[in-house]
C-alpha cells in the first residue's frame, strides 16, 4: 500500500507540469501515483474483483494519463478527469471476448450506494431495526450483486456509476459512446436486469419482519 503524500497533486501542478515536460512530468506521475492509486484501485477492484487485473488497469491509467496530459485543460479538477480515463478502460476490459472477472475479492457496494440502486427502481428501502437482519440483508445483496456482475458485467458497471459514482446521463452517454436516446435505452436496460439479479434481496428486504 502506497503512504499518503505530504501534498496532493493538484491541476495547476500537473497542467504546469504537462506543458515543461521533462523531469517535472515525470514527478507529476510519481506524485498522481502517491496521490490517487488507492482510489482507483478501489474503483477498478469493484468493477473487476481481480486484484491483478485491477492493479494492471492502474497502472495503464496512468500511462494513458501520461500519454493524453496535453489534452487536459483544467475544465474540471484533475481526480474526476483521471477516473474518466479508468471507467473507460475497465469499460474496455468488460467488453473483451472470453472475459473472466473473479468476484471472490470484489470490495462490493457502499449500504449509501445499495439504497440508491433500489431507489432507481422506485421502492424505498426498509431500514430494519433488528441488526443481524440488517447484516443478513447485506449479504444476501452482495451474493445477488455478485451474480448480475458476472452475468452482466456491463449493466452493473453502469448502475455503479449511477449509484455510487453519481454519474449523470450525459456522462454515461459519452463513456458508452452512445447517443443520448440510445444511452437512455441502455440505462433502462441496466435497471430492469438489476431488479431481476436483485429480486432474492428485494423480496427478503419487503418481507414481514
Amino acid at each position: 500500500m502506497r503512504e499518503s503524500p505530504g501534498v496532493v497533486l493538484d491541476k495547476t501542478f500537473f497542467m504546469e507540469a504537462c506543458r515543461e515536460g521533462g523531469q517535472r512530468i515525470d514527478g507529476a506521475l510519481r506524485l498522481l501515483d502517491r496521490s490517487y492509486f488507492a482510489v482507483l484501485y478501489r474503483d477498478s477492484m469493484r468493477a473487476i474483483g481481480d486484484r491483478d487485473v485491477a492493479h494492471d488497469l492502474v497502472q495503464e491509467t496512468f500511462i494513458k494519463v501520461w500519454q493524453r496530459c496535453a489534452t487536459f485543460r483544467g475544465e474540471s479538477e484533475l481526480l474526476p478527469w483521471v477516473r474518466s480515463v479508468l471507467r473507460r478502460l475497465i469499460l474496455d476490459r468488460l467488453r473483451q471476448p472470453l472475459r473472466e472477472v473473479p468476484l471472490e475479492d470484489q470490495a462490493g457496494m457502499t449500504a449509501v450506494a445499495i439504497e440508491k440502486v433500489t431507489q432507481m427502481s422506485g421502492e424505498q428501502v426498509p431500514v430494519p431495526e433488528d441488526a443481524l437482519r440488517q447484516e443478513q440483508l447485506g449479504q444476501v445483496f452482495q451474493r445477488c450483486w455478485e451474480r448480475f456482475a458476472r452475468a452482466c458485467p456491463e449493466h452493473a458497471l453502469v448502475i455503479s456509476w449511477i449509484a455510487e459514482d453519481g454519474l449523470t446521463h450525459e456522462e454515461i452517454a459519452a463513456l458508452l459512446e452512445r447517443t443520448p436516446g440510445a444511452t437512455r435505452e441502455f440505462i433502462s436496460q441496466c435497471r430492469k436486469r438489476a431488479r431481476t439479479y436483485l429480486a432474492e434481496w428485494h423480496a427478503l428486504a419487503f418481507s414481514e419482519v
